[in-house]
């Protein structure tokens, strides 16, 4: 993620914004561009740019990028689930990703919106 990409969890509240305006189709966009992107990197194995202007994370600090980007594509998967309110399969992707990086605060804040969804 760069410094001018827009956080995840905001395309799942514009998505839900357009719904409320009406704008199916709009909405069905935002929810359907974080289950793409999440399927699409799934499998990636993203290098570090030494050169770009706008680093993610703090690189003194080794991290395994990796596993970073599984977790961020479960974590967009699950708020693909929650747009469409499918509880059950949007806390199954935030558990996953969970279970890669139990400290990412939003599938925890997520999860608990989901886990009201599923009933």
């Amino acid at each position: 993620m760069f410094y001018y990409d827009q956080p995840a969890d905001m395309v799942l509240y514009q998505g839900l914004a357009l719904r409320e305006l009406g704008d199916e189709r709009g909405a069905c966009a935002c929810f359907n561009s974080l289950l793409d992107y999440g399927e699409r990197h799934l499998e990636d194995r993203p290098q570090v740019d030494y050169f770009a202007v706008s680093l993610p994370d703090f690189l003194v600090f080794e991290e395994d990028r990796t596993l970073a980007d599984r977790v961020h594509c479960h974590y967009l998967m699950g708020l693909f689930h929650l747009g469409y309110g499918r509880g059950e399969e949007a806390c199954g992707a935030f558990e996953k990703a969970l279970g890669l990086d139990h400290s990412h605060q939003n599938c925890r804040i997520y999860l608990e919106m989901a886990e009201e969804t599923a009933g």
